[in-house]
C-alpha cells in the first residue's frame, strides 16, 4: 500500500484556486494528513481538517470535521494586497494541535466548545458590548438609541452570549449575513443596517482592546467585506433647474394649505439661506444669535461634529427671523410649536414638502436635508473656495476637510459667500436668468477680486468696530494702537 502524501498545496497554488469563479458545487483540495481546502458555491475558501472519534457513549468511531478558520471570505478580491485570514501555513499548525488532542484522547470540536464556555460574566460580548454603548452617552441621545438598536434587535441574539475571546471570525460573518438576510427577507437587496451593526461589532473589538485590556486582535475589522456592498442613498433633493419652483411653493404653502403654520414657511426659507441640519434650525434659540456681527453661533453641543459653528446671516436671513420674534419671542426658540409645547419634531420640514407635492409625483422627491446638497452643488457652481464651503456646511470628517477649522475661519469670505448665496435665491424667486457658464480667466480674477474686496470691507468694519468700542470704554489710545497694529497684521 502507497504511502500517503503530504504537503499536497502551496501558497501560490491556494492563492490561484481563490482567484477562481466559484465553482457550481461544494469542491475539496486536499492537502494531506487530513488538512483540506474547501471551496464553496459563494465564493468562499475555508480550512477544514477530517477525523474521526469515538466517544464513551459512541459504539463505534463517528467521521467528524473540524473547522480551523477561513481563507477569504465569499466576497473577498485577491489582489495584490489580499492577505489570507488563516494562511495555508496556520492551518497546518492548528491541524497538528488538533491531532494532539485526538492523540491525548480529546475530541476538538469538543474542546473547541468547551473553550467558550470558560468565561467569567464581565467578559461577555453583551457585557462589553455595553459598557462601550455607556461610554458613548456623551454623544447625542439619538446616536445612543440607534446604537441600542443595532445591538439589541440584530448583534446581540447571534453573538451576545458568547466570550469576547471565544468569538471567530466566522461567528462575526455569518452574524453579519444573518441580519442581512433578515432585510432580503423584507425585499431589500442590501442593508445599511448590516454594515452599520458589522462597524459597530468593530468598534467594540477596539473598545476591549484599547479601554478594557483585553489581549485579543480585533478579528471583526473588515468582516463586512462579506458582505453585499451597499450604496447609500444621497440626500433626496430637487434639481438646480426646479430650485426656483421649490423656493416659490414654499413662499405659497401658507396661502395653499389652511391649517400650514407660518413658522414651517419661515424654517423652509431660512433652510434654504443656512443649509444647516435640520435639527440645528429646530433648536435654534434667540440667544445665540450675535446681533453685532449679524451671526448665528450654534454651540459645540447640539452640532454632529461638537465643535461651535458660525453661520452668517444675511439681511433675508435676518428679516425672516425677525418675522418670527412677534410669534416665539418669549419662547427661547425662534421656531416652536405651540400644539405639542417644545421645537418642531424631526418629520417637520419633511411633512411640509410632502404636503406640497415633493413625493415623485408631480415634482421630485425632496427632504429638509437637501437644501444642503441644493446649496453644496450650487455654491461650487458659483466658483467659491471648496474650503469656504465645506466649512460652512460644518464637514468635519477626512474626506470633506483636511483638517479642523477655528469658527470664525474665512469667517470674512463666509459672509461674503452667504449674501451672494441670498441674492441669488432671490435671483431664482424672481425668474431672473442664471448662469453657470465657464468664466475666463480674467472674468475669473474679477469675480474673485470682487469678493476679496468686500470681504476686506467686512474685516475693516469689524475692526472700526472694535476700536470705537474699546474708546467707549475707556481702553488707553497706547493699547489701541497696539492692537490696530496686530490686526492689520
Amino acid at each position: 500500500m502507497s504511502k500517503r502524501k503530504n504537503y499536497l498545496l502551496s501558497d501560490n497554488g491556494v492563492k490561484s484556486i481563490a482567484k477562481q469563479s466559484p465553482p457550481a458545487k461544494r469542491v475539496r483540495y486536499s492537502d494531506g494528513d487530513s488538512l483540506s481546502l474547501i471551496h464553496d458555491p459563494q465564493g468562499a475558501l475555508y480550512w477544514v481538517m477530517s477525523y474521526r472519534y469515538q466517544s464513551d457513549k459512541d459504539i463505534k468511531p463517528k467521521q467528524k470535521t473540524y473547522h480551523i478558520g477561513s481563507y477569504k471570505p465569499a466576497s473577498q478580491q485577491v489582489d495584490s494586497q489580499f492577505k489570507p485570514e488563516v494562511s495555508l501555513k496556520q492551518a497546518r499548525i492548528e491541524r497538528d494541535k488538533a491531532k494532539q488532542l485526538l492523540a491525548d484522547g480529546i475530541d476538538p470540536n469538543e474542546q473547541k466548545s468547551k473553550a467558550k464556555n470558560q468565561y467569567e460574566q464581565k467578559d461577555l460580548f453583551k457585557v462589553i458590548a455595553r459598557a462601550y454603548i455607556s461610554e458613548k452617552q456623551e454623544t447625542t441621545p439619538k446616536n445612543v438609541q440607534k446604537l441600542k438598536g443595532f445591538l439589541n434587535n440584530h448583534i446581540l441574539k447571534h453573538i451576545g452570549d458568547y466570550p469576547i475571546g471565544a468569538i471567530t471570525a466566522q461567528d462575526i460573518i455569518q452574524t453579519g449575513l444573518a441580519i442581512q438576510s433578515d432585510f432580503e427577507a423584507q425585499g431589500k437587496r442590501t442593508s445599511e443596517t448590516a454594515h452599520k451593526c458589522m462597524g459597530l461589532i468593530s468598534s467594540i473589538y477596539e473598545f476591549a482592546i484599547n479601554t478594557q485590556g483585553y489581549d485579543i486582535v480585533n478579528i471583526a475589522h473588515g468582516r463586512n467585506k462579506a458582505l453585499r456592498p451597499h450604496k447609500a442613498e444621497g440626500m433626496k433633493a430637487v434639481e438646480q433647474h426646479q430650485f426656483a419652483d421649490l423656493l416659490r411653493n414654499i413662499d405659497a404653502y401658507t396661502d395653499n394649505h389652511a391649517k400650514a403654520h407660518p413658522q414651517t414657511v419661515a424654517g423652509l426659507q431660512l433652510m434654504a439661506l443656512c443649509f444647516v441640519r435640520t435639527k440645528e434650525l429646530r433648536h435654534f434659540e434667540w440667544s445665540e444669535i450675535d446681533y453685532h456681527k449679524n451671526v448665528w453661533r450654534i454651540p459645540a453641543h447640539k452640532m454632529k461634529m461638537r465643535q461651535d459653528h458660525i453661520i452668517p446671516l444675511s439681511p433675508q436671513a435676518m428679516e425672516i427671523i425677525e418675522r418670527m420674534r412677534p410669534i416665539t419671542g418669549n419662547t427661547g426658540y425662534v421656531f416652536y410649536n405651540f400644539d405639542s409645547g417644545k421645537p418642531y419634531s424631526e418629520g417637520w420640514f419633511n411633512q411640509a414638502l410632502r404636503r406640497m407635492g415633493y413625493t415623485g409625483d408631480p415634482y421630485p422627491k425632496m427632504t429638509g436635508h437637501g437644501f444642503r446638497k441644493l446649496a453644496s452643488t450650487g455654491l461650487y457652481e458659483l466658483k467659491f473656495s471648496s474650503d469656504v464651503i465645506e466649512i460652512q456646511l460644518a464637514h468635519l470628517e477626512q474626506s470633506s476637510v483636511k483638517k479642523r477649522y477655528d469658527t470664525s475661519e474665512h469667517l470674512p469670505e463666509r459672509q461674503v459667500m452667504m449674501n451672494e448665496w441670498a441674492s441669488h435665491l432671490d435671483d431664482l424667486r424672481a425668474g431672473k436668468p442664471v448662469k453657470f457658464d465657464l468664466l475666463s480667466p480674467k472674468e475669473l480674477d474679477e469675480v474673485m477680486a470682487k469678493r476679496g474686496r468686500k470681504a476686506t470691507d467686512i474685516i475693516t468694519h469689524d475692526t472700526d468696530m472694535l476700536i470705537n468700542s474699546l474708546q467707549v470704554q475707556g481702553v488707553s489710545p497706547e493699547l489701541i494702537e497696539q492692537l490696530t497694529k496686530q490686526l492689520k497684521n
